[in-house]
């Protein structure tokens, strides 16, 4: 769990453009329900605290729906015509999609911090202590996964990128294989660093909630949160951030191989899924 009680709420809607979800609308339709749920397992909230979450999400998904869902439709309408045919797809084009993804992240967490700015007012030192526990475990599962059996991690690791690119294009072939078995062989573990990255990221988000209790208005506390947010677009851990750029030139100079590698069939798969998310935004935002 990154950070999930807070994140997941600035990623609500943004985060089906890169899910796999058998059905976007009823995971959407019932994403202020989990997102309660989970943040009540996490901190233990009060029933003072419940209505008033209940109210927040309520609010924030109402906008939501109605102002964000139309523009990521037609982007993704945008971004399927442009599979009508053959293509020569670039880094430098990836990079500014990534840039889009980002920006509309960006502007979810703006707002969330301002929906969740008066419950952040209300979390006791108990509470905070118990999100800490529920860090500590988190980072201990990490360590076991990523950390204890580096042979294992590199398989999951091949595994995890091979799925997410087959969401997207269905069934790789044997050269698309190659191409990312390549890649992953010229890049070192970075599961240390990463773990690092999300205790500082950790430790930022249970000082800002501490310091909370001394903020004077709800005003004040959302300004701070999206401070938080925004931060989160960087990384704490140097030698992560030193290597941002290239790594994500990197990614995206994959990504381009990999798309211009695709068959028909796999273009054709693509372009279904991006109308499809696009078909299910343009109705949820009605």
């Amino acid at each position: 769990m990154q950070l999930r009680l807070l994140l997941r709420l600035a990623a609500l809607g943004s985060v089906v453009l890169i899910a796999a979800c058998s059905s976007v609308q009823l995971a959407y339709n019932n994403a202020p329900l989990l997102l309660q749920y989970q943040m009540d397992s996490y901190l233990d909230l009060n029933d003072e605290q419940e209505v008033l979450l209940a109210q927040e999400l309520k609010s924030f998904h109402a906008w939501h729906r109605q102002d964000e869902l139309p523009v990521y439709a037609q982007t993704l309408r945008q971004w399927a015509a442009k599979l009508d045919e053959p293509r020569v797809f670039t880094a430098t084009e990836l990079l500014e999609k990534q840039q889009q993804f980002e920006q509309a992240l960006l502007t979810v967490a703006e707002r969330s911090a301002y929906r969740l700015a008066p419950l952040v007012l209300t979390l006791t030192e108990r509470q905070r202590e118990r999100l800490q526990a529920t860090f500590d475990k988190s980072n201990a599962e990490y360590a076991k996964e990523n950390l204890d059996n580096p042979e294992s991690a590199s398989r999951e690791r091949l595994e995890r990128f091979g799925e997410r690119y087959e969401d997207w294009l269905g069934s790789l072939t044997k050269e698309q294989r190659q191409i990312l078995s390549r890649w992953l062989a010229t890049q070192p573990s970075r599961a240390q660093l990463w773990g690092q990255e999300r205790i500082e990221r950790q430790k930022a988000l249970l000082q800002l909630l501490a310091d909370a209790k001394d903020l004077p208005t709800a005003e004040v506390a959302a300004v701070e949160l999206h401070d938080y947010f925004q931060s989160l677009s960087r990384y704490r851990v140097t030698d992560l951030q030193v290597e941002r750029e290239a790594r994500l030139l990197s990614i995206a100079e994959l990504t381009a191989n990999m798309l211009n590698s695709m068959t028909n069939e796999q273009r054709r798969h693509l372009q279904e899924r991006l109308l499809t998310y696009a078909a299910d935004f343009e109705a949820l935002s009605r």
